[in-house]
């Protein structure tokens, strides 16, 4: 890579990280009341926030801070009729609702034909990964793999690129199949860590920025 290129890249970082960003560690609040909202075929087969799919026949939702993978319990308090969500989504961006559901859990919760409804958001289960520490920030998902030989190579070359790189490795179940992700960095804000996405570009280790 251009040595002056990677000079203004980490300075980028650097100004990214003393001056603009401040530390983020998002409080899980066990309760919120307030407007849930529901979204449906258009988006149904499209790409989540979380890289899943979204079904809006399944019981999911979107949230703006609660990790991936939460259940919730969500009332709707016009009716007191309840259901069990979890969290795959970013969202609602919308004024100041709190949680945008499926179309099926709007249906259940019955205010599919309004649109909108008045519900109590309780939280009842975090993921079972979930680190409070990781909270706000975001890391760079370089790769995944079933061939765990491919998975060491890549923190190699990671680690080579940068020595003080902090990088995971993290095993999961994938459709009955074990699966390897290499995951690169800590970052405190997304600028940050697509400044240093670009670094690794130059290298061909770059990856999908994503929160930790």
């Amino acid at each position: 890579m251009n040595d002056s290129r990677k000079c203004i890249i980490f300075s980028v970082i650097i100004f990214l990280f003393i001056g603009i960003s401040q530390p983020l560690f998002a409080q899980i609040q066990d309760s919120q009341i307030g407007q849930a909202s529901w979204y449906g075929y258009p988006y149904h087969g499209r790409k989540t926030s979380s890289g899943e799919r979204y079904n809006k026949n399944e019981m999911t939702a979107a949230h703006k801070t609660l990790p991936f993978g939460t259940k919730v319990k969500v009332t709707n308090l016009d009716n007191n009729t309840s259901a069990i969500l979890r969290i795959n989504d970013r969202g609602p961006f919308v004024g100041e609702r709190i949680i945008d559901v499926s179309e099926a859990a709007a249906r259940k919760l019955a205010f599919h034909s309004k649109g909108v409804g008045q519900v109590k958001v309780e939280v009842l289960e975090l993921p079972g990964d979930y680190n409070p520490q990781d909270a706000g920030l975001y890391t760079i998902q370089t790769g995944a793999y079933t061939d765990y030989g491919h998975v060491q190579q890549l923190a190699q070359k990671l680690q080579t690129f940068d020595r003080h790189l902090q990088v995971e490795l993290k095993e999961e179940q994938v459709q009955g199949r074990k699966v390897h992700r290499v995951r690169a960095g800590r970052f405190e804000s997304r600028q940050e860590a697509e400044a240093f996405n670009e670094l690794l570009k130059e290298e061909g280790l770059d990856g999908l920025v994503k929160e930790a």
